[in-house]
């Protein structure tokens, strides 16, 4: 038993609401929301441009705020499909790098039975009277 009560106390409480007679009741306002006749009202009849008004906005706001979801999720997937693609394209530029090194071309020729100059090229310098020559009329 609690201590910091007094006997008499217990015997004289209150039962709970819902042992009383008699069923809940409802406020009246909120009766009259439930069954619609709060709309048949003169203040409701003549405010209900700005009703409509306010209902269509939220709407709008609903609708704009999974468009903006929709905008995210697509620059989501578009960020990554550019990270993608990024990497790709550093791949691809290290293997071509690799493939145009001169010791890389030089063992690709060994293979159709064509090898590598070792002989450095060398201008060939003709006169203009022995390039005259060499020409047919």
């Amino acid at each position: 038993m609690n201590k910091l009560r007094e006997p008499d106390q217990e015997t004289t409480a209150k039962p709970p609401k819902a042992e009383q007679g008699g069923g809940a009741r409802l406020p009246g306002g909120f009766i009259s929301v439930l069954n619609g006749s709060f709309l048949t009202r003169e203040r409701v009849l003549g405010n209900m441009p700005f009703i409509l008004f306010c209902a269509a906005m939220m709407i709008v706001y609903i609708a704009y705020g999974y468009h903006t979801e929709r905008v995210v999720r697509d620059l989501d997937r578009t960020g990554a499909a550019l990270k993608e693609l990024r990497s790709e394209y550093i791949t691809v530029r290290a293997q071509l790098e690799k493939r145009e090194q001169q010791s890389q071309v030089a063992a690709g020729i060994g293979a159709l039975g064509l090898r590598e100059s070792r002989v450095p090229p060398v201008k060939v310098e003709v006169s203009e009277r022995e390039l005259n020559k060499t020409r047919t009329p």
